[in-house]
């Protein structure tokens, strides 16, 4: 049978299981599992996706996560790339490192996002790597045992599920995990519709629908020196300090809302972006990620970035109607 494209819906949630080529170990060592933790969470960063849970294994790891602005297949794609490059580098070696391409089964949630975290979760003990699911490291289970999100997992989502009360949520999940064992293979949690989905016909079809219906969101068509000038009125921050060498705070901040938006609505490279501003990549790659991290608690910086986005954007349209007027 020919192998199905996969379904991109936005905020689906997907198990994504990653094997070593010919099954051969990924993982050899401490640092190889905390460089891909650290890997995840760049990639959450800037992909904004929402992770449940994870197990690492010396062969293979299993994701629970939900795309948000960025489809899966592109922040999978740059995650095990970017593994991969550290495999070589590190162990010398050339080729692959992961088996083929990830699988990625879109799951309906209600039904069964607690059962694939305690399926995650006691994948160590399944493979004999542990007798206690408390002790492996390489997994988010002991995150859940603290009841709190922490490194970009979103435990309390989940927890909320059991109990409103975070200690009761806690004592129910750990019952929950314990009523998992013996940690036989969980075969129901494999055996999809159309070979990508896990749920009910009628959900099949209603994310089959999604995904047909969901458009691609295009980049706008607006300049590097228009996004420039909008900035610079909505922080009053001047044009020509974002492209000069100054280092004040406003002027650090302006271009870091620059290369975001350039990024995000225009779909410009990093590399041009840096030629435009005259920095370079790492130094505006570390300025968004701080961006980032600030407009998850700055709302008054949020809400003139989002008016940033709907100026760009009604620039954009005005700009492709005068464009068919010419014509």
């Amino acid at each position: 049978m020919a192998r199905l494209p996969r379904i991109d819906v936005s905020g689906a949630l997907y198990h994504v299981i990653a094997r070593g080529n010919q099954r051969r170990v990924i993982f050899r060592d401490a640092p190889d599992y905390r460089r891909y933790l650290d890997l995840l969470r760049q990639y959450q960063d800037r992909h904004k996706f929402t992770l449940y849970a994870y197990v690492l294994l010396p062969n293979h790891l299993h994701l629970l996560l939900s795309p948000t602005r960025v489809p899966l297949s592109k922040t999978m794609q740059g995650l095990q790339q970017s593994y991969t490059r550290h495999f070589n580098r590190r162990y010398r070696l050339v080729g692959h490192c992961f088996q083929g391409r990830y699988r990625a089964i879109l799951c309906d949630s209600d039904a069964y996002l607690l059962e694939l975290v305690r399926y995650l979760h006691l994948n160590p003990v399944r493979a004999r790597l542990t007798r206690t699911v408390d002790r492996y490291r390489w997994s988010s289970h002991r995150l859940y045992l603290a009841g709190r999100d922490a490194r970009g997992v979103a435990v309390e989502t989940v927890l909320g599920q059991l109990s409103p009360t975070r200690d009761r949520a806690v004592m129910a999940y750990r019952s929950f995990i314990l009523e998992g064992l013996p940690a036989d293979h969980r075969d129901d949690l494999y055996e999809v519709i159309r070979q990508r989905i896990l749920g009910a016909e009628r959900f099949a079809e209603r994310m089959e629908r999604e995904a047909r219906h969901s458009p691609p969101k295009l980049p706008v068509d607006v300049s590097l020196e228009a996004i420039t000038r909008e900035v610079a009125r909505i922080l009053g921050t001047p044009e020509a300090s974002m492209r000069g060498q100054g280092r004040s705070r406003p002027a650090a901040l302006a271009r870091a809302v620059v290369t975001y938006l350039a990024r995000e609505e225009a779909g410009l490279s990093l590399r041009t972006l840096a030629r435009f501003l005259g920095r370079d990549d790492a130094t505006l790659s570390l300025a968004v990620q701080r961006l980032e991290a600030r407009l998850a608690v700055d709302s008054h910086l949020a809400a003139k970035v989002s008016h940033l986005r709907r100026a760009l954007r009604r620039r954009s349209r005005r700009k492709v109607r005068k464009q068919i007027i010419k014509a």
